[in-house]
């Protein structure tokens, strides 16, 4: 979704609020899937040479736990803090402190996209105390309980139990 800026643009100290939902795209391979639409709520500010957009969003998706394996739903919260700035034609280098939009809009989709990800916790846990899956038969043991040796020994040392 683009968000037009021309009411702001050309006028310093000028805020635009912002209350949109969002239909984000799903894309094999991604960490996550959108179970529904984002909202996003927040304001844009003209300060002079540059706009500044800051807003909270809150988004449903569908992650894969990292210790079972897992698909679990969680409701994201969280921040989008961008620095905009009109390309200009007549400046060739990028700077990294702000996302440069062409024309009089900017894709909305991509920075929260990227904010999103940015929020999320290395680790993907279905629950904190998460038992994962057992290493030597695969069973998920937050669901049942299995009989296999997990101990495991340093095969250099399998002489010595052959002295005792």
């Amino acid at each position: 979704m683009e968000l037009n800026l021309l009411p702001i643009l050309n006028f310093e100290g000028r805020k635009m609020p912002i209350d949109v939902t969002l239909e984000m795209k799903n894309y094999p391979g991604d960490v996550f899937r959108f179970l529904s639409p984002v909202k996003l709520q927040g304001q844009v500010m003209n300060v002079g040479g540059c706009l500044e957009l800051s807003a909270q969003g809150t988004a449903k998706i569908s992650l894969t736990c990292d210790r079972c394996a897992e698909n679990f739903e969680r409701e994201i919260v969280f921040s989008v803090e961008e620095r905009l700035k009109k390309e200009d034609p007549m400046v060739h280098e990028e700077d990294p402190e702000f996302v440069i939009f062409k024309g009089n809009g900017i894709e909305l989709d991509e920075l929260v996209y990227g904010s999103l990800f940015m929020s999320l916790p290395a680790k993907m846990l279905c629950k904190e105390d998460c038992k994962g899956l057992c290493p030597t038969c695969g069973k998920n043991l937050n669901l049942e309980s299995c009989s296999c040796d997990t101990q495991t020994t340093d095969p250099r040392f399998d002489i010595l139990d052959q002295l005792l």
